[in-house]
């Protein structure tokens, strides 16, 4: 399945053909290689989405992708958008890697950092190595993806999550891959500070108000942090005049969208079906947001270049 586009706001649909022909390769220049990368915004503004859409154009360019799923109350989620419903079960929650909510503390009441069990070593100071400590149970695989999930609300009356976000603050790898961090929505991470230790933070707003809201806040939050690495995405956008209209009302904060993904009807007909998103699907859009990112994290600027292009291949390896 592949992704038809009759113009970047015309209609879009699925339809069968095969597969790009250009094949994943290492490339010399990874500059998000052992990167960070937190998703966050508002319910429903499509962060599950673009983590999913996000990994597969990673992988593509030769990454080594790792997702983590730190949203405890939405189950299955990132399970269905990159494997489909066909798969059986879910990953065995990482929290239990690490003594489960017994053990494992809340950032809140104690900031101490996460431990192994029988290991006093902070995880941040001596990182996981994905592929010798983790064992299968603990994620799906597929090509250069890993999932993997921090846990999920499971019981009534189970408590505060708080020990799950610590996992997925201090869940620091030595691996050659790039982390993509799914947050559940809101910005109840930021009280936690959970962002402390991530290195680009990217916010995904969809055509509302209140994700013009969200951006302003955590626009705060960064100030408080002091750290310019967070950045946003548009998403939803019906129309040209709509994404104008987004800008206009983010106001200065435009200076710091990466990019646009226009509203795609497949991609809700693909959840509905209970298909993964096709890979293809949304590449040329996300694509370029990717290419944004890799210029961040390289250094190559502290805004974005609304009206310029991204970094070609060729730039970048300059």
């Amino acid at each position: 399945m592949t992704y038809v586009d009759t113009g970047r706001y015309g209609e879009m649909t699925l339809a069968d053909a095969s597969p790009l022909e250009r094949p994943a390769v290492d490339r010399p220049w990874q500059p998000l290689l052992r990167k960070r990368i937190l998703v966050c915004g508002k319910g429903g503004s499509g962060k599950s989405t673009l983590v999913s859409l996000l990994a597969a154009v990673l992988q593509e360019q030769g990454y080594q992708v790792m997702v983590l799923d730190g949203d405890a109350s939405n189950p299955e989620g990132l399970v269905r958008l990159l494997f489909g419903v066909g798969v059986q079960g879910e990953p065995k929650p990482l929290i239990e890697f690490f003594g489960g909510v017994e053990r494992v503390t809340c950032p809140v009441d104690d900031p101490s950092p996460l431990t192994r069990i029988g290991d006093r070593d902070p995880v941040p100071d001596r990182p996981i190595n994905l592929s010798r400590e983790i064992g299968p149970e603990y994620s799906l695989a597929k090509g250069s993806l890993r999932l993997l999930q921090a846990g999920k609300i499971e019981t009534y009356g189970q408590g505060c999550d708080g020990p799950l976000e610590k996992v997925v603050r201090d869940f620091l790898i030595e691996d050659a891959v790039v982390s993509l961090i799914d947050e559940k929505a809101g910005v109840e991470h930021f009280g936690r500070r959970i962002p402390d230790r991530m290195d680009i933070i990217l916010g995904i707003l969809d055509c509302t108000r209140e994700s013009v809201s969200i951006a302003r806040r955590i626009s705060g939050f960064a100030k408080a942090m002091q750290t310019e690495n967070v950045w946003f995405v548009l998403n939803k956008a019906e129309s040209q005049a709509m994404e104008a209209q987004m800008m206009g009302l983010l106001g200065e904060l435009a200076t710091r969208v990466v990019g646009s993904v226009p509203n795609i009807p497949g991609l809700a007909q693909a959840a509905l079906s209970g298909r993964p998103l096709d890979e293809h699907l949304a590449s040329q859009h996300v694509e370029p947001i990717v290419a944004r990112i890799e210029a961040i994290a390289a250094g190559q600027g502290g805004s974005s270049d609304r009206e310029g292009s991204p970094p070609t291949r060729k730039d970048a390896h300059a």
